[in-house]
């Protein structure tokens, strides 16, 4: 999808534009770059706000009116949507799926307990349980439909994972200058075991989301309703790529100059520039999709990544090496560690999710976790 010079210059923007900000700010710049980060929880910030509330769910509210709006005018876009046949859905659960099923439930059990001969290894329990979770839904999909990415294209199944590992070290630098969330359990750790140690955890994300991702694109009903959403004709070309990408480079500035007002830029910013740039090199996307009426992708990996939200911070609530929230403004309601409102901010990091892992080079079968849509005429407006 992107060139190599387009991925040099996201990086670019994503690494240095914060740090502008920051600069423009007179914050000092060498907090960014200490390593590993220490461990700084902040006590003085705004717990609630009304007001912040409303902004949060104000988007959100909007999309969700436009859907009923939508569906009430009765778009009729044609659904090719992931289908299950019956033969497919008469297949067992395959041996191993069994296997990677009590392995994940065995290293649960070590997460959330503390047996005294386990010590040595009690906070290394989150990439094996991880890796578990990840085989077990690709199994769940192979039993519903057949296949799996982990059968049919095994090569770009193990990229998601090297991929996975850079991507989440680019929120981890944008977190530096906002100080959202914080580790617990690994303060001995010197320079070079918590690097390798973090990047084999970070190298999970997007595996566990595409896994959800393929299971939902065998759910046919879901898949029915997202491909008949409404149609943004406005949604794809230069114009509205040059907006996105300004919104998302402000954003990014802001959110180094700014942290306590401009935090949620963390998630919204590189989510503007990814689509602004694929919407200036003139490709096709989830933006076109979208500006098509046609949803199944984007939803459908918005909403695995809020299902893994919630296994993410199930699972880390009692483990020994954990992470904690210190989120302005609406730190309230927690569900586990998280604040109820935080778990919106899943939903947009989906997307960001499957425009990286469409954009990752393949030579076997593409990452994809529903069919590639055909092209589909355009929802009435």
């Amino acid at each position: 999808m992107f060139s190599r010079g387009a991925v040099v210059a996201l990086l670019a923007a994503l690494l240095w534009l914060p740090l502008v900000g920051a600069a423009l700010a007179h914050r000092p710049l060498e907090q960014f770059f200490r390593f590993p980060p220490p461990l700084e929880i902040p006590r003085d910030y705004p717990r609630w706000s009304w007001l912040a509330c409303t902004g949060v769910l104000a988007p959100f509210a909007a999309l969700a009116l436009l859907w009923l709006c939508s569906r009430a005018r009765g778009n009729a876009a044609p659904t090719a949507a992931a289908s299950v046949t019956p033969s497919a859905r008469r297949r067992g659960f395959p041996a191993w799926g069994w296997a990677a099923l009590a392995w994940t439930v065995a290293w649960w059990i070590f997460a959330w307990t503390r047996f005294p001969w386990f010590a040595p290894l009690q906070r290394y329990t989150f990439f094996p349980l991880w890796l578990g979770f990840i085989v077990s839904v690709n199994a769940l999909t192979a039993a519903t439909s057949g296949t799996c990415l982990l059968q049919r294209a095994p090569r770009s199944w193990a990229k998601l994972f090297a991929a996975s590992a850079l991507f989440w070290w680019v929120f981890e630098w944008l977190n530096r200058f906002v100080h959202n969330w914080h580790y617990l359990g690994v303060a001995d750790f010197g320079p070079v075991g918590y690097a390798l140690h973090a990047t084999v955890c970070f190298s999970t994300v997007l595996p566990a989301v595409a896994a959800v991702g393929e299971w939902l694109g065998t759910r046919a009903s879901l898949q029915s309703r997202l491909a008949r959403g409404p149609a943004w004709p406005w949604f794809e070309g230069k114009p509205t790529g040059c907006v996105l990408v300004g919104i998302g480079a402000a954003g990014l500035v802001f959110t180094g100059a700014r942290p306590l007002q401009f935090y949620p830029m963390l998630w919204s910013a590189p989510l503007a520039l990814l689509l602004g740039a694929g919407m200036l090199v003139r490709r096709s996307g989830a933006w076109s999709e979208i500006a098509a009426g046609d949803w199944r992708r984007t939803g459908t990996w918005a909403l695995a990544a809020l299902a893994c939200g919630f296994f993410w911070e199930l699972w880390n609530v009692r483990s020994e090496a954990k992470w904690i929230y210190t989120v302005p403004f609406v730190d309230r309601w927690h569900v586990f560690e998280m604040p109820l409102l935080g778990y919106l901010g899943y939903l947009p990091f989906g997307v960001e999710c499957l425009i990286v892992a469409t954009a990752l080079p393949s030579h076997d079968n593409p990452v994809s976790v529903t069919p590639q849509p055909p092209d589909l005429p355009r929802n009435p407006r």
